[in-house]
């Protein structure tokens, strides 16, 4: 069975235990198992959310069928207000994470996840943790990096974690406050990596770059998901960040 990157672990363990609350003491078999996405589709959850539930019931023998991913259109943030989550982020702990996040274009788990021997901040490059527990290396940039070093002055711990034991759910909420007090109530930290993947291609970046960027296997699941941008937007952002 394939392997799992911690983000997904949890992720799914969290769907099987959902499930086995709502069987409340019945057994765990296809037919209860389509029964609890059926009682999910009811209660209008989105079928990438339906899709994913149905995938960890899989995980444990299940097989039952999963809907159809919907890719709808990103959200994304301009640069300004990249620069402005970063000035109002009220500890170096989220100046950081926000820094990465973006300049690296990765995913706050994958971010989140890095330990001290993932990082060569000479070559400004970390080792992240894709999806499916693949490592691959990716570029940091300046910002990013300088970032790092100074974060990495001032912590103090024996953490073998850069950002210690700050869970997703820990940093997502102070990174939803920060995204308050600087004018966007509606920031998710997932936005940055969107966003910073629509900055490369309204700069030119090649689509295939882009893909390796993005850590995408298959390059048609970066146009499905980025491939709508506006011709008028093309040349609206700089690369350098």
């Amino acid at each position: 069975m394939k392997k799992l990157s911690p983000g997904s672990e949890t992720l799914y363990r969290y769907w099987q235990n959902r499930f086995q609350d709502w069987l409340n003491g019945r057994s765990a078999a296809t037919e209860t198992g389509e029964a609890f996405l059926s009682f999910l589709e009811a209660s209008s959850l989105r079928p990438n959310t339906v899709g994913c539930a149905a995938r960890a019931l899989r995980r444990i023998g299940l097989d039952v069928p999963a809907p159809s991913m919907e890719w709808g259109e990103p959200k994304y943030l301009e640069l300004d207000d990249v620069k402005r989550l970063i000035k109002t982020a009220p500890s170096l702990l989220e100046k950081t994470i926000l820094t990465v996040t973006f300049g690296s274009a990765c995913r706050i788990s994958e971010v989140l996840n890095l330990e001290l021997s993932d990082l060569e901040l000479d070559n400004e490059v970390a080792t992240v943790t894709r999806k499916g527990a693949r490592r691959e290396r990716v570029a940091l940039g300046k910002q990013a990096t300088e970032a790092l070093r100074e974060w990495l002055s001032h912590r103090r711990s024996k953490s073998k974690r850069v950002f210690m034991d700050y869970t997703y759910q820990d940093i997502y909420r102070m990174l939803k406050q920060t995204g308050k007090i600087a004018g966007i109530p509606d920031f998710a930290p997932h936005q940055l990596r969107h966003s910073r993947i629509r900055h490369l291609m309204n700069a030119g970046v090649p689509i295939e770059m882009v893909s390796e960027i993005a850590g995408h296997r298959r390059l048609d699941t970066t146009l499905k998901i980025y491939g709508r941008l506006r011709a008028e937007e093309r040349g609206r952002y700089l690369v350098g960040f």
